[in-house]
């Protein structure tokens, strides 16, 4: 299995953290970063390649990969020179220029569990996205509506009311899924207007056509999404919990 974890934006939210640091290089506790947890659970998940899409500061992305102790994966980066005039869009669309089997799409900032990517390479369908309910949703959450096991919407812009959950930002792609993302965004990308979309734009774009894509719902404490300040000390708070070894 494949993954490809979307790490090139800039963080912005995050600054002055991430003045001189990519946001997956942050450092989350007990001496590893984001990238570094991540890379952990998929390589403990048999998880064989990695593609770490990375263009913001991209040489100190390089340096740690370059660093890391690796068995039984291989990992590579994969540059987007667009990331200062783009959204994840376009990172997806390059990953999966350069795949032809299944895979699984991870966004850069996500924290997870072993148990996370284990739900979803159990689950089957051909596009199949981690989802997770809570109490509250708030106005920067990814909101998913579903239906009897199948997501029907996705988008920050859906009623709070109406949720059944959020998406955790972590899909799976059969190889069929796969052909189907990647005509759809190539289709998208031809109006720069969609340049600056999420790429969750484009898995609404296929459900509205009709395609199904199914839901892996997962418990909310399994994973956590680092977009502000708090979220940090909230998973170094937790440290022992998303990380049990240091490489």
């Amino acid at each position: 299995m494949i993954a490809i974890l979307i790490s090139a934006g800039k963080g912005s939210r995050m600054y002055p953290l991430t003045a001189n640091t990519p946001k997956c290089l942050i450092d989350i506790g007990k001496g590893k970063t984001v990238l570094e947890s991540q890379l952990d659970v998929l390589q403990e998940c048999g998880i064989t390649k990695v593609f770490v899409v990375a263009g913001y500061l991209i040489e100190q992305v390089r340096a740690k990969i370059n660093g890391y102790k690796f068995v039984g994966m291989e990992v590579e980066v994969v540059h987007n020179p667009f990331f200062d005039t783009s959204n994840n869009i376009v990172s997806l669309w390059l990953a999966s220029l350069l795949i032809d089997s299944e895979c699984i799409s991870i966004n850069g900032d996500d924290v997870f569990k072993s148990e996370v990517i284990n739900a979803l390479l159990g689950t089957d369908g051909d596009v199949v996205m981690t989802t997770s309910v809570k109490k509250n949703y708030d106005s920067d959450d990814m909101l998913v509506i579903q239906e009897n096991k199948r997501v029907i919407s996705v988008g920050k812009d859906l009623d709070p009311q109406k949720a059944t959950a959020e998406s955790v930002g972590i899909i799976k792609y059969s190889s069929r899924g796969l052909n189907i993302l990647r005509d759809t965004i190539d289709n998208l990308l031809r109006s720069s207007d969609n340049h600056q979309k999420f790429y969750l734009h484009a898995l609404q774009n296929i459900m509205d056509k009709g395609i199904t894509v199914n839901s892996c719902n997962v418990d909310s404490d399994a994973w956590a999404e680092i977009d502000f300040h708090p979220d940090i000390q909230d998973v170094r708070n937790k440290i022992d919990y998303f990380v049990k070894k240091i490489n």
